[in-house]
């Protein structure tokens, strides 16, 4: 039997956000969003340059956010809430629309609902998650499975 999921069904969500920090002054941020689905769905090239090119182009949307290694910094603009959002978004309908052009089945959602975010708070700090975005799709190399 087919049941519409309500609000009260769902689990609540804790916010991430620091709760004294102003996320409109120019700091940079790294933040992770994950794929609704555990499987390596990025691998896909066709879905890849959707990301990537939908990324690219955030600075046109959002003139005040420049990027880093898919690390957004946010230069007293738009909330950082604001540009994830519009990147899920973005990426979500251009991804469905051409699965749909090209009848490819596709199971739900392309994002998970939230985000982390992590307020890089100086160069080593900056450094640090510069290494974990290059050297992340080798560790999900190594172990694919994870979360299965």
């Amino acid at each position: 039997m087919n049941r519409k999921t309500s609000k009260e069904d769902l689990p609540e969500r804790r916010s991430v956000r620091l709760p004294d920090h102003n996320y409109r002054w120019t700091v940079s941020y790294f933040v992770t969003i994950r794929a609704a689905h555990h499987q390596p769905v990025f691998e896909m090239s066709e879905l890849h340059t959707i990301l990537q090119e939908v990324w690219t182009a955030l600075p046109e949307r959002f003139p005040c956010v420049s990027l880093d290694d898919f690390h957004a910094t946010n230069n007293k603009g738009p909330s950082l809430g604001q540009v994830i959002g519009a990147y899920k978004s973005i990426t979500s309908v251009n991804w469905f629309n051409y699965i749909k052009t090209h009848n490819i089945f596709w199971s739900g959602l392309l994002w998970q609902g939230n985000y982390h975010e992590h307020v890089i708070r100086d160069v080593q700090d900056l450094k640090e998650k510069r290494r974990y975005i290059r050297e992340n799709p080798q560790r999900w190399a190594k172990n694919p499975n994870r979360y299965t």
